[in-house]
């Protein structure tokens, strides 16, 4: 397919550049053509009013007069052998000039023509690798998607075939509850990201508003509190108010909140995560810091990629490598980028740099 779209690119510039010659030429030759008629015909004026002078008495005896209206771009001078019919300069002059004010005047025409059949293609061929390379990653979304989708259902079909098994041992049963309550929550996880990837593109998420960055993180922090009751985790908070932008809201809190369920997932209890707020004057910091096993410095190129998980060996749950994905386009919402210092076994530090805001007229 990609060869193909190649080639009919490469026959359409040459088409382009075809036409481009051809209009060149054809401007070139015309103009010369109809120069050289308009000279040739003041040539053949010149001949006539000689003609005219010679055989009418009345006429040469003053040729101005009688022919200067019929042909005003003659000059006639008088010699001892009689009359000098000339061309007037100024009228070669004259056509020279407009002949190649015409040709300039279509070339440019052509030129201009050229640009834009240039630039329609161009858009077109741009379109079609767009929507190609729309295709490609909706088919690979769909698919890693598929699979995610498939394994914690499939695992709970498994235990539920299980505990449908007569003498099956109570610490049996129960470890398999277990077993089905953490793939229930694997799929709510990920049910969860693929609605914010969805609503993301399709619905309009709320206003933009001022936002005091302390106060968001708190409200994040204060609603993951139970979440991280339950797993052992202990999140902290610092850093000094002050630290604005103008965003939206709800992106911000995804972002964060992304972030914070990130580390929990990829480190090994007891986890400890701090959140920083640090201001600027021109761009604002947050910061998520976990002691987890960190991130190889090979994988912080891809680490962003959508379904792409670098889960350590002590992690909780594996994800569907969605999270991270959607904190980097959240952060591009809201005009920022994001930062990673991670080392092997040094754990890891997510930064969300966020543009500072100012005076809103």
């Amino acid at each position: 397919m990609r060869n193909r779209f190649g080639l009919l690119y490469g026959v359409l510039v040459a088409l382009l550049l075809t036409i481009g010659i051809w209009w060149v030429y054809f401007l070139t030759h015309e103009g010369r053509v109809y120069t050289e008629y308009r000279l040739q015909k003041l040539a053949t004026d010149r001949l006539h009013a000689s003609f005219l002078i010679q055989a009418d008495q009345q006429i040469a005896g003053d040729p101005q007069q009688f022919l200067g209206e019929t042909f005003p771009h003659l000059v006639y001078r008088r010699t001892p052998d009689g009359w000098d019919v000339e061309i007037e300069p100024a009228a070669l002059a004259r056509i020279r000039a407009e002949s190649a004010t015409t040709r300039n005047m279509f070339l440019y025409e052509g030129l201009v023509f050229l640009l834009l059949l240039a630039a329609g293609s161009t858009i077109l061929m741009l379109s079609v690798r767009s929507e190609r390379r729309f295709k490609q990653a909706r088919e690979l979304f769909l698919a890693g998607a598929t699979h995610e989708l498939k394994t914690p259902l499939a695992s709970l079909r498994l235990y539920a075939e299980t505990l449908g098994r007569e003498g099956l041992k109570d610490q049996d049963r129960a470890r398999i509850h277990r077993s089905m309550v953490k793939d229930v929550g694997r799929l709510e996880t990920l049910v969860d990201e693929v609605l914010s990837m969805s609503a993301d593109d399709t619905f309009d998420q709320g206003p933009r508003q001022r936002l005091d960055l302390l106060d968001e993180c708190a409200a994040v922090l204060e609603d993951l509190r139970r979440f991280a009751g339950e797993t052992g985790v202990t999140l902290d908070l610092t850093g000094a108010r002050g630290a604005t932008v103008f965003g939206n809201r709800t992106i911000f809190a995804l972002a964060l909140r992304n972030l914070v369920i990130n580390a929990v997932r990829h480190c090994p209890p007891p986890v400890r995560i701090g959140v920083t707020v640090e201001p600027g004057k021109r761009w604002h910091r947050v910061t998520v810091r976990d002691d987890g096993p960190g991130i190889p410095r090979r994988l912080h190129d891809r680490i962003f990629e959508c379904f792409f998980s670098a889960t350590g060996g002590g992690a909780r749950t594996q994800g569907a490598g969605l999270g991270l994905y959607l904190v980097k386009r959240n952060v591009d919402n809201l005009g920022g980028s994001v930062e990673l210092d991670s080392e092997e076994g040094r754990g890891s530090a997510f930064t969300m740099v966020l543009p500072a805001m100012t005076t809103v007229g």
